[in-house]
């Protein structure tokens, strides 16, 4: 996962959800767009959750390096 690639999530998401704050104009949905906004909510917990599970294990490494004594 790079940086673009979460971006990308991150502005798909930021957009779907500002279309659907959008109160000046009528709100009609598609089964397609109710699946696009289901699909982007998914792909964007998933990275969030993948991410939280590598600062995680990072963090797990450096604690243990600091109790043997490495230089960090």
């Amino acid at each position: 996962m790079d940086s673009a690639h979460l971006h990308r999530l991150l502005l798909e998401a930021h957009t779907s959800a500002r279309e659907l704050l959008d109160i000046r104009r009528p709100i009609t949905l598609s089964p397609g767009h109710l699946h696009a906004l289901a699909q982007v909510l998914l792909n964007l917990t998933d990275t969030c959750r993948s991410l939280h599970t590598r600062n995680l294990a990072l963090l797990v490494q450096a604690a243990a390096r600091r109790e043997r004594g490495d230089v960090v």
